[in-house]
């Protein structure tokens, strides 16, 4: 080190040492802001990368697993009321909800989920459909039997399947999260910026000194370096903040009203699954009705369909954005269905209405849900592809970054080098 120390001294003593040595300091700084603002555009896409392929695809099928796991347990009470003859349409919804849901479970376990939900899932939904088999089957001969098996099956799905997907959902919720942080992280930008500010600082520093010592003579190559670098690094901040914005469109206008509307989706089907096994009880199922409140409460509607206050639907419904017009119209498809469920309740409560209440249950009651249930999908779907579309984006705006870098500070250090070279030569 002493004799390192020596020679860098013995160099520094003379105007052309002095100069080789500002050459090598040089082209270290344009080393140093090339892997810094390589490393942090790496870092960004990657988070972007995983994002879109990893913990957001699992999050949007865990999310559908939720809904479509519910939608079955729901259909499949809607259906059992119907008696013997299950309704062919209300049959085929089950089946396709089933699949939906079986087909949610594959990907999530080629996603590399977390393996002990996946397990229950995998083990249960098979006792599950057996179970709902049983009761059609039982319900089919007329026999009593056919109900309990269908509580039975609602209590697994309740108790042990969908804990299972939400555990998979808010695994993924936490990663995206993460994701977002890692992806829009100030903290490069600032390192960045810091390292191209002192190596713009550097440049012009040296070239101010060349100017005056070689009687106010411009040096072209390294005025091009330093434009060079000044260009670079405005495009990568300038590509951050690009990529950051649509970061927190892909967020405010996907993300989070997909998230929001997958909850009151569920809740919604909820509260429509009890409605069916209180009457599959035969109006004795105090508890169901008593769940049923509970998730209209958390929508944020009493059983009047009256708002109640902060809850889900609300807040989907005040998110700013383009989707607005089709979130609002999510609250009265809500409450036209709540009002077909109060005027079933108040039927069970009448002397000898069972029947009628059952019929319009059947009827208006599954005709105004459906509606709900069609336009807060296709709210889902609208959030969904506009989160994968903006995510998109945002690894678009980085695209070019590494190879531009790489080119322009290449350049700009040949350019540095050639510049100091050129005063170097003067002294011979």
């Amino acid at each position: 080190m002493t004799a390192v120390a020596t020679g860098v001294r013995r160099r520094a003593a003379t105007p052309p040492g002095r100069l080789r040595l500002l050459s090598v300091l040089v082209v270290l700084a344009l080393v140093a802001l090339w892997v810094t603002a390589l490393g942090a555009t790496q870092t960004r896409r990657h988070a972007i990368d995983t994002l879109t392929k990893d913990s957001g695809a699992s999050f949007i099928a865990a999310q559908s697993l939720r809904a479509e796991l519910w939608a079955a347990d729901a259909t499949a009470a809607r259906a059992f009321l119907a008696g013997g003859v299950e309704p062919p349409g209300q049959r085929a919804a089950y089946a396709r909800s089933i699949a939906a849901a079986g087909d949610r479970v594959v990907d999530l376990a080629r996603a590399g989920g977390p393996r002990q939900p996946l397990a229950v899932l995998c083990a249960q939904l098979p006792v599950y459909t057996g179970l709902v088999e049983r009761a059609r089957a039982n319900n089919r001969l007329g026999l009593a039997v056919g109900g309990a098996y269908l509580r039975q099956a609602s209590a697994l799905m309740r108790d042990t399947i969908l804990p299972a997907a939400d555990a998979l959902a808010t695994a993924d919720a936490t990663d995206i999260d993460h994701g977002y942080r890692r992806a829009s992280s100030w903290h490069q930008v600032f390192l960045v910026g810091a390292v191209g500010a002192a190596t713009l600082a550097g440049l012009v520093a040296l070239q101010v000194r060349l100017f005056r010592r070689t009687h106010r003579i411009l040096n072209l190559p390294l005025l091009a370096a330093t434009a060079l670098t000044a260009i670079i690094l405005g495009l990568t901040l300038t590509a951050f903040g690009v990529e950051r914005g649509r970061l927190v469109e892909s967020r405010d206008h996907g993300y989070v009203p997909m998230t929001l509307t997958a909850q009151a989706r569920v809740l919604a089907l909820r509260a429509w699954g009890d409605e069916s096994l209180s009457l599959v009880a035969h109006g004795n199922g105090v508890e169901l009705d008593e769940d049923a409140r509970a998730a209209a409460a958390r929508l944020g509607y009493d059983d009047r369909g009256r708002r109640s206050g902060t809850g889900v639907l609300p807040a989907t419904v005040a998110l700013r954005g383009p989707d607005g017009p089709a979130r609002a119209a999510l609250e009265p498809a809500w409450r036209g269905y709540q009002a077909t469920s109060l005027r079933v309740g108040n039927l069970v409560s009448d002397v000898g209405g069972f029947q009628q209440a059952v019929a319009v249950a059947l009827g208006e009651g599954t005709t105004s849900f459906t509606r709900f249930d069609d336009a807060s999908e296709a709210v889902f779907t609208t959030s969904r592809t506009r989160f994968e579309a903006r995510l998109s984006a945002a690894g678009e705006a980085l695209n070019r970054l590494p190879l531009g870098a790489t080119v322009a500070l290449g350049l700009a250090a040949a350019l540095a080098f050639v510049g100091i070279q050129l005063r170097i030569n003067d002294y011979r």
